[in-house]
């Protein structure tokens, strides 16, 4: 039974883990904490669709531990180019 217990004590664990960081509004955002902040991150990949800029922009959040990003810009820097993303992220 201890055994039981901790094996599902373990995997609520690890699967918290692994969730993808979410994407939140502007009001969001705005209360969040600055101690919460870890800072900015910048993508510059070749991307050429909003939905795409957010999937980076996640797994980037992913990789620097965040829980939560907000995109603070999304722009094509010329016609036809590639979009360029950033976003603030928070634990």
């Amino acid at each position: 039974m201890k055994r039981i217990v901790t094996a599902i004590i373990a995997a609520l664990l690890l699967s918290s883990n692994a969730a993808a960081a979410i994407k939140i509004s502007a009001s969001q955002a705005r209360n969040m904490d600055d101690v919460m902040s870890l800072g900015v991150i910048y993508i510059n990949h070749n991307i050429a669709t909003e939905s795409e800029a957010d999937k980076a922009l996640s797994a980037e959040s992913d990789a620097r531990g965040a829980r939560l990003y907000y995109p603070i810009l999304m722009h094509e820097p010329g016609s036809n180019g590639p979009l360029h993303a950033s976003a603030v992220i928070y634990r």
